[in-house]
C-alpha cells in the first residue's frame, strides 16, 4: 500500500479547489439544462434526458451518446378561403413513407379550441389498439365499412386512451392554424402516451374527442387522402390522412362527414448533426465517503444545425387540345391563366414526388389559343372530308419556384417533378382545374400534354428581377394523322351489306307470304259467313219457284178442264113447254155426271 506524504496532500488540497468549482458550475449547467422541459429551436424540441417524462418519450441506451432524438412539428396547411368549423371531435388515420425503414412515433397533437377561452374544456385521444385504417376505405350506401368498422361506442374497447386533461384560457396559446387566434392548445409531452406508426406505409388510426376546430377537404379531398402540410423537410415525415368528423362518436356511420384534423401534430426523430458533448477525462479526487450526486459525464447537446433551403424552379410547358373553339380568339381569359396556376401550385403541393419542395408557387408567363379552321384534304381516297391540319389548344409557358433542403447535398430535379405530378393523373388534374373555372373555353379542354425543365440559379435570379426569357415554348398539340385504308374492314363491310341484303329479301319475302296467308284466311272466313245465309235465300226461293211452277200446273190443269167440260155439253134443248120429257131422249149430263164433276173441281180449288 503506498502512502502519500503530508506535503502531497497539502498540494492535491490547494489543486482541488479550482476543480471543484469547475465542477459546480457544470453541474449547474447540467441542472439548468435537464430541468426545462423542452429545449426549443424553432420547432424543434430536445427530448432526451427529461426524468420528469414519461419512459416511452425518452431513448434509453446504456451508453449516453449520439443521436439525440428530437420532436419536429408539423402543421396543416390551410388555403385563403379557410373556413374552419366548429366541431365536437374528428377521427383520422396517419401512415408513415413507403421509403421509412424504422416507422414514426406520434409524441403529441395541438389543435384550437375556442371555447376554453370563456370556460373549461375536457379532451381525450385514443389511438387504435390495432394496426391500420379505423375503418374499411370500402364503404356501402351507408358508409358503414364493409368488412371493418371500428367506429362509434359501441367500439370504444378497441381504441386505447392516450392522453386526457382539461383545457383552461390560460393553456391557450396563439397559434398559426386559425389566423394567428389565441386558442392553440397543445398537448404537453408528459400527459401524452407516444403511438409509433408502423414502417413502410404502415397505419394508425386516432380519435380526438373534445370541442374543436376542423375545416372542410380541399376541393375534391376524399377520406384517407393526404392533407397539405407545413413543417422541417423530413424525407421521413408522416402522412397526415382526410378524417371525419366524429361528433358524440355515434354509432350512426352515416352521421360521419369527411373533415380535414386543423392543428399541428409531433413527431420523434433523430435531429440533424446534434451530438452531445462528452468529458472522458478520470476524476482525480480521492474516494469519498458519500455518493457524488452527478456524473462527470457532460450530456449537454450542442445547438442544431440545419441544411439551409436552396431555392429552386422549373419552366413548363403545357398544352390543352381543346374539342371546339373560336376562331377570332386567340388570348386566354384570365381567370383561366389564374385557375391553371392554382391549380398547378396545388398538385404540386400534394403530391408525393413534390414532398421535398416547400414554398412552391407558380406563374403564367404565356397563354394563348391556337384555333385550327378545317379545310378540304384534296385527297380522294379520304372522299374530300373536312380535316384540319393540325388540332386546336390552349397553350400555356409557366414558371414555377419554390425552395428545398437537401440533406444529402443534391438538388432535386424539379422539371421532373412538374412533369410527373401532372401526368400521374392527368384526367383529375383537368377535372379540378375546371372546377376551379367555368369558362366556356376551359370546358372544351382535354387532358394536357406537359414539358418541363428545371432553371438554374441564374434563370432564378433573372425571373425574380423580371429579366427571364421563356425558353421552353408551349408547343401545339400534334397533327391527327390519317390512318391507312385497312381492306380487311372493307372486306367486312362488304359481307354485312350483302348479308344484310339477304336477310332484307327472306324478310320481305315471309312477311309477303304472310300477309297472303292472312288473306286467303279471311276470304275463307268470309265465305263461310255469306254461305249460311244464302243456302236459306236459295232453299226458300227454290220452295217458292217449285210451289209456283205445282200451282201453274194446277191452274193449266183446271182451265184444260173447264174447256174439256165445254165441248163434251150438248146444244141445249128446244124449249119444252111442260109435260114430262119423250122417253128417248137421253141426258147425258146427269145427276151422277154432275157430282163426280162437282167433287173434282172442290178438291182442284182446295188446294189452293
Amino acid at each position: 500500500m503506498s502512502t502519500i506524504s503530508l506535503r502531497r496532500r497539502s498540494q492535491l488540497r490547494c489543486r482541488r479547489g479550482p476543480q471543484l468549482f469547475v465542477t459546480t458550475f457544470m453541474v449547474a449547467i447540467i441542472l439548468r439544462v435537464s430541468s426545462s422541459k423542452d429545449v426549443q429551436y424553432g420547432d424543434v424540441h430536445n427530448r432526451r434526458y427529461i426524468s420528469q417524462e414519461p419512459r416511452q418519450l425518452q431513448d434509453y441506451i446504456p451508453n449516453p451518446g449520439p443521436p439525440v432524438t428530437c420532436n419536429f412539428a408539423m402543421t396543416t396547411f390551410q388555403m385563403d378561403t379557410f373556413s374552419p368549423t366548429q366541431g365536437d371531435g374528428i377521427i383520422f388515420a396517419m401512415k408513415s413513407q413507403e421509403s421509412d425503414d424504422n416507422g414514426v412515433k406520434i409524441t403529441s397533437f395541438g389543435f384550437n379550441v375556442p371555447t376554453a377561452k370563456s370556460q373549461t374544456v375536457d379532451f381525450k385521444v385514443y389511438a387504435l389498439k390495432q394496426e391500420g385504417y379505423y375503418a374499411d376505405p370500402n364503404r356501402d350506401s351507408l358508409n358503414q365499412g364493409r368488412t371493418y368498422d371500428y367506429r362509434g361506442t359501441s367500439q370504444i374497447d378497441k381504441w386505447e386512451e392516450i392522453s386526457k386533461g382539461t383545457i383552461k384560457n390560460d393553456d391557450l396559446i396563439a397559434g398559426d392554424t386559425n389566423g394567428n387566434a389565441p386558442d392553440f392548445y397543445k398537448i404537453p409531452f408528459g400527459m401524452f402516451n407516444a403511438v409509433q406508426i408502423p414502417p413502410n406505409g404502415g397505419v394508425r388510426s386516432f380519435y380526438i374527442s373534445t370541442n374543436l376546430l376542423y375545416t372542410d377537404p380541399t376541393l375534391d379531398a376524399g377520406v384517407n387522402d393526404k392533407q397539405l402540410l407545413i413543417g422541417y423537410n423530413d424525407p421521413n415525415v408522416p402522412k397526415l390522412l382526410t378524417g371525419e368528423g366524429a361528433s358524440g362518436f355515434s354509432d350512426t356511420k352515416f352521421m360521419y362527414k369527411t373533415r380535414e384534423f386543423v392543428g399541428k401534430f409531433f413527431y420523434e426523430t433523430e435531429c440533424a448533426t446534434e451530438a452531445p458533448s462528452i468529458s472522458m477525462s478520470p476524476s482525480t479526487s480521492e474516494p469519498t465517503s458519500s455518493p457524488s450526486l452527478l456524473p462527470t459525464t457532460s450530456h449537454i447537446p450542442t445547438k442544431t444545425s440545419m441544411p439551409p433551403t436552396q431555392p429552386a424552379g422549373a419552366e413548363a410547358a403545357i398544352s390543352f387540345p381543346l374539342l371546339k373553339c373560336d376562331p377570332n380568339q386567340a388570348t386566354v381569359p384570365q381567370e383561366v391563366q389564374d385557375a391553371l396556376s392554382d391549380q398547378v401550385t396545388y398538385t404540386m403541393n400534394t403530391g408525393e414526388d413534390s414532398e421535398g419542395f416547400n414554398n412552391i408557387n407558380s406563374e403564367v408567363v404565356e397563354a394563348k389559343v391556337r384555333c385550327v379552321q378545317r379545310r378540304l384534304t384534296g385527297d380522294d381516297s379520304q372522299h374530300d372530308r373536312l380535316l384540319a391540319t393540325q388540332s386546336s389548344a390552349m397553350e400555356f409557358s409557366l414558371v414555377i419556384t419554390g425552395d428545398y433542403r437537401s440533406l444529402d447535398g443534391k438538388a432535386p430535379d424539379m422539371g421532373q417533378v412538374v412533369e410527373d405530378s401532372i401526368n400521374s393523373d392527368a384526367a383529375k388534374f383537368t377535372k379540378e382545374l375546371k372546377d376551379r373555372s367555368a369558362n366556356p373555353l376551359l370546358e372544351q379542354a382535354t387532358e394536357p400534354i406537359v414539358a418541363a425543365r428545371t432553371l438554374d440559379n441564374d434563370e432564378l435570379e433573372k425571373f425574380n428581377n423580371d429579366e427571364f426569357e421563356v425558353t421552353i415554348k408551349a408547343f401545339p398539340s400534334p397533327s391527327p394523322t390519317a390512318e391507312p385504308p385497312d381492306n380487311m374492314k372493307k372486306a367486312l363491310l362488304i359481307v354485312i351489306l350483302i348479308v344484310s341484303g339477304i336477310m332484307v329479301v327472306l324478310a320481305s319475302f315471309l312477311l309477303f307470304r304472310h300477309a297472303e296467308r292472312r288473306a286467303v284466311e279471311n276470304r275463307r272466313k268470309k265465305m263461310e259467313r255469306m254461305s249460311d245465309s244464302q243456302v236459306s235465300t236459295l232453299k226458300e226461293d227454290t220452295l217458292n219457284q217449285e210451289w209456283e211452277k205445282e200451282k201453274n200446273m194446277r191452274m193449266a190443269s183446271n182451265s184444260w178442264h173447264q174447256i174439256k167440260k165445254q165441248s163434251d155439253y150438248p146444244p141445249p134443248p128446244s124449249p119444252y113447254y111442260g109435260g114430262a120429257p119423250p122417253q128417248h131422249q137421253e141426258y147425258p149430263h146427269n145427276r151422277d155426271h154432275y157430282q163426280d164433276n162437282y167433287e173434282e173441281d172442290q178438291y182442284s180449288t182446295s188446294e189452293f
